[in-house]
C-alpha cells in the first residue's frame, strides 16, 4: 500500500511518521520546503514534486489549512486514488468540494480528526468518517494504523460532528480556565484537582491535561487559541447552515476567545485562556 500525504505540518507530518513506522510507503508534498527536513533519508518516504504526482498512490490523505486548499487540489484529481480528507472545513466549503468532485466523489471520504500532533505521531487519533460506507470499509486497514475511527454517516454529518466536538471541547477548556483560578488561589494540587473532577460529573478525560496546564500556568504546545477560535466561528456558521441559528453559550465562548486574542494570549494552546481569567481576577479596578 502506498499513501500520499498533501500537507506535512504538525498533523500531516505526524500521520506520515506513523505510516512509515508501520512499514507503508509514503509520498509527501508540502508547499513549505522545511516540512521535508524530518523525512530526509527516512526509508520508505519519497518527496512529491507537485500535488498531481500524489494521485498515483492507492490513498491520498489531505491535511491542509483550509477548505479552499482542498478545493484547489481537487482540480488536479483524476479519480484513481482514494482521498481521505482530514482538513477541518465548514459545510459550505464541503458542498463546494463535493460539487467540484462530481462523480469522483465516490472515491472521497471525509475523515475528520480529533486529538493532536502527539497522537498523530503515535497512531492514536480519533477519526470521524463520512461518505460511502463501502469506501470506508475499503479504507479500514489504513485507518486502523492512524487511530480509532467511527463511521458517522454522510459527509455533512461527519464534518459537522467534528465541529460539534470542537464546540464542546473549547467550551470545556473555557470553563476550566475560569475554575483554574480558584484552584490556584486555594493552592490545591493541580493533579489532585484533575483526579477529583474526573471522578464526578465534571469528568472530561480529553481536557483534564489542559486543566493541569492551567492550574500550573505552564502550557504545552498543542492547538492555538487563534486556530480554536477560527474553528468555532466555522462551526457557528455551519450550524446556521444546518438550521440552528441560536447557540448563546457557544457564542459567548467565542466572544471570550476573541477577547483573549486581543490580549495576545494563546500562542501555544487554547487553554491559555486561563491567563485572561487570572488577570481579570487579579487586576484592581
Amino acid at each position: 500500500m502506498k499513501v500520499g500525504i498533501a500537507g506535512l505540518g504538525r498533523m500531516g507530518g505526524g500521520m506520515a511518521s506513523t505510516l512509515l513506522k508501520n512499514g507503508l510507503e509514503v509520498c509527501g508534498y508540502d508547499v513549505n520546503a522545511g516540512a521535508f527536513e524530518k523525512f530526509t533519508e527516512v526509508e520508505g518516504f519519497t518527496r512529491a514534486e507537485n500535488v498531481s504526482s500524489l494521485f498515483v498512490c492507492d490513498f491520498v490523505i489531505l491535511s491542509l489549512p483550509t477548505g479552499r486548499d482542498v478545493l484547489n487540489i481537487t482540480e488536479n484529481y483524476d479519480g484513481r486514488s482514494v482521498i481521505l480528507d482530514t482538513t477541518t472545513i465548514s459545510l459550505s466549503e464541503l458542498h463546494m468540494i463535493k460539487d467540484a468532485l462530481g462523480k469522483k466523489e465516490s472515491n472521497y471520504l471525509s475523515c475528520k480528526l480529533e486529538r493532536g500532533p502527539k497522537e498523530a505521531n503515535e497512531g492514536k487519533l480519533a477519526i470521524f468518517v463520512g461518505g460511502d460506507r463501502q469506501l470506508y470499509e475499503k479504507s479500514v486497514k489504513l485507518l486502523n494504523i492512524l487511530g480509532e475511527h467511527i463511521y458517522i454517516g454522510n459527509h455533512d454529518q461527519a464534518s459537522m460532528m467534528k465541529l460539534i466536538s470542537n464546540m464542546v471541547g473549547t467550551a470545556v477548556v473555557d470553563i476550566l480556565g475560569e475554575i483554574s483560578v480558584l484552584i490556584r488561589k486555594l493552592k490545591i494540587d493541580p493533579e489532585s484537582a484533575g483526579n477529583a473532577l474526573s471522578m464526578g460529573g465534571a469528568n472530561s478525560v480529553t481536557q483534564m491535561f489542559r486543566l493541569n496546564w492551567q492550574s500550573k500556568n505552564d502550557f504545552g504546545e498543542s492547538f492555538s487559541l487563534e486556530l480554536a477560535q477560527h474553528v468555532i466561528e466555522m462551526a457557528l456558521e455551519s450550524a446556521r447552515n444546518a438550521g440552528v441559528s441560536n447557540m448563546p453559550l457557544i457564542e459567548q465562548n467565542n466572544l471570550m476567545m476573541k477577547l483573549a486574542r486581543t490580549m495576545g494570549i494563546g500562542k501555544n494552546d487554547v487553554s491559555e485562556i486561563s491567563k485572561m481569567y487570572w488577570n481579570l481576577n487579579n487586576t484592581k479596578i
